[in-house]
């Protein structure tokens, strides 16, 4: 390679951007590399660099240069608007409203900045200065359908989202007026906001206009493969739609990405197990989790290492010391942890459906605090034990916790000025900071959701995760990850007093719901309601896999699901160790 020593970073940008459109993409991030060494305040080539870094899979990398980049002479605006979708990318939303409003500050007149920021203002739980700056954004904007789009899928993702079909249909109206609009939306961008309405329609429980949504979407772009994945989810693929897409795989696959072949491979998947052809379903699942396995990095060694030394910071002894004292008076909490797909939506609907819970579904409030007041991988290094042992810092964490789940609650879930006793949260992740929520919440309530490994390993492989789950596209690592989190919650139940702890089998509840039913509401201390019982009449939006099954009662097909599949399942029962009966 040549050296950049005797360029301007201004001349190795352009060398790299050419070297970049030519598929030399290495070359391209060498001479980046090389010339920020002497260089490292020059903006437009950290930003560049971070690109590059973002689309080799080296996110942390890109990260770091964005801040950089922001904090290099005469920065624009794009920087700060690219550092906070990449903060929003890795779940950390408050960070990337920090950054929002730092750029806010440079230019209050810039309407992009002013969307994004009212956007995440929203997500993160302030909604009425969220609308606020999003009205005032687009009375300056009016015709952008873009920001309408974002208006309509920041409230829909938010615990007031009653405005968002509304805001959805004027996006639609606005994209759809070529006439007025600055840019004249392609026909991806229509299928992108019909999906995104149609995902609100599911998590309200519309089927058929979801579907019809769907539908719609699929005819402005087929290939805008998402929504041939969520039509499958509802169980409505027709013949037609079969050929559709299998002709796409057959004679277009060089129009599709990675991503699109994993999403039309799963959607396959999902409606020829739906048809009951499960051996042509499972060819397609297997196809589909080798893509998404190729674009991921996953190191499985040192995520179950992390697991397997948990339990050494989380002694009985260490817990007992460390945990805060509550008066009595302080909010309370629901903690349900466990698996993917082993009945936790069904749990949280129950809980849910009593007038002294509300659940907030699978928010990511608790790992993105922990990140802020521990730091990353914590805990894990020696130095990790002082920090558990600061009192301060857990009090901090725990209110800030609590501020910020309050914060989010909806108006219907104040009654008389005063939130629910309990409210729920369904991160099922949490289950590896069992530990810290005893120590931070002793008064609040921990529910491990359990199911038979063989359906949760199954059922995991065969459903899209598109969030982050890196160990659930590979049947050996879904078994060897399943090992290390039983392993861990073995250790939670034998460290906790049961009063905090409970394990509900999701087979126990299918066979007997009112038995397991009034046996959680009782662990909660609570008086018994009927309408427990009556779960799928609980109209509130469900925002999982199981959005709609949650909306019907308990059926028996969900237990032992696996077995037809043994053959094809060995991977999974050899690194479980089991022997099938």
């Amino acid at each position: 390679m040549n050296s950049t020593s005797d360029l301007s970073p201004d001349n190795v940008l352009k060398r790299a951007q050419t070297l970049w459109e030519k598929g030399k993409h290495k070359q391209a991030h060498d001479i980046c590399a090389q010339s920020l060494r002497s260089n490292p305040s020059h903006g437009p080539l950290l930003y560049f660099f971070a690109g590059v870094l973002e689309a080799m899979g080296n996110e942390f990398g890109a990260l770091k240069h964005l801040e950089f980049a922001c904090k290099a002479p005469d920065p624009q605006n794009r920087y700060f608007l690219d550092l906070a979708k990449l903060l929003i990318k890795r779940n950390m939303n408050l960070e990337a409203q920090n950054v929002l409003n730092i750029a806010m500050k440079r230019d209050p007149a810039d309407t992009e900045i002013q969307a994004q920021l009212a956007s995440i203002l929203i997500l993160n739980g302030f909604f009425d200065q969220g609308t606020r700056l999003f009205s005032h954004a687009l009375s300056q904007s009016p015709s952008d359908w873009k920001k309408w789009n974002l208006f309509a899928y920041s409230v829909a993702n938010s615990k007031r989202p009653a405005q968002a079909l509304e805001l959805y249909d004027r996006a639609l109206e606005t994209a759809s007026d070529t006439s007025k609009v600055t840019l004249v939306p392609s026909p991806h961008d229509l299928a992108n906001i019909l999906v995104n309405k149609a995902d609100h329609l599911k998590t309200i429980g519309d089927k058929k206009g979801c579907e019809a949504t769907i539908r719609a979407a699929i005819g402005h772009s087929r290939y805008f493969t998402r929504a041939w994945l969520e039509l499958a989810s509802l169980k409505a693929f027709e013949d037609d739609d079969f050929a559709a897409v299998e002709k796409m795989i057959r004679s277009e696959k060089s129009k599709l990405s990675k991503t699109d072949l994993q999403h039309l491979h799963y959607a396959l998947g999902l409606a020829y197990m739906t048809r009951g052809d499960g051996k042509t379903a499972m060819d397609h699942y297997f196809t589909a989790n080798r893509y998404q396995r190729e674009q991921i990095d996953y190191n499985e060694e040192s995520t179950l290492g992390f697991l397997k030394k948990l339990p050494d910071f989380f002694t009985p002894e260490s817990i007992a010391r460390n945990t805060l004292r509550e008066t009595g008076d302080e909010q309370q909490f629901i903690f349900i942890v466990g698996m993917p797909r082993s009945g936790s939506s069904l749990l949280e609907q129950i809980l849910d459906s009593h007038t002294d819970a509300f659940g907030v579904g699978e928010i990511r409030t608790l790992p993105n605090l922990l990140k802020r007041a521990y730091g990353d991988a914590f805990p894990s290094l020696p130095a990790h034990e002082k920090l558990l042992a600061d009192p301060k810092r857990l009090a901090m964490f725990a209110k800030a916790y609590r501020d910020e789940v309050l914060r989010m609650l909806p108006p219907e879930a104040i009654r008389d000025g005063n939130p629910p006793r309990y409210i729920v949260d369904k991160m099922l992740g949490n289950f590896v900071s069992v530990g810290l929520i005893a120590m931070a919440f002793p008064n609040s309530k921990i529910i491990h959701s359990r199911r038979d490994p063989l359906d949760t390993g199954f059922s995991c492989f065969t459903h899209f995760f598109g969030d982050g789950h890196k160990y659930l596209c590979d049947l050996r690592e879904i078994g060897h990850f399943y090992l290390a989190y039983r392993d861990l919650m073995t250790h939670w139940e034998k460290t906790l007093h049961p009063d905090q702890l409970i394990t509900i089998d999701y087979e126990k509840v299918i066979a007997d719901l009112d038995h397991e039913a009034r046996r959680l509401i009782n662990f909660l201390d609570l008086e018994w309601q009927d309408a427990c019982l009556r779960f799928y009449d609980n109209k509130r939006e469900v925002r999982t896999h199981s959005a709609l099954e949650v909306r019907q009662p308990v059926y028996q097909s969900s237990v032992e699901r696996w077995r037809p599949y043994q053959k094809e399942l060995a991977p999974l029962i050899e690194a479980l160790g089991i022997k099938p009966d």
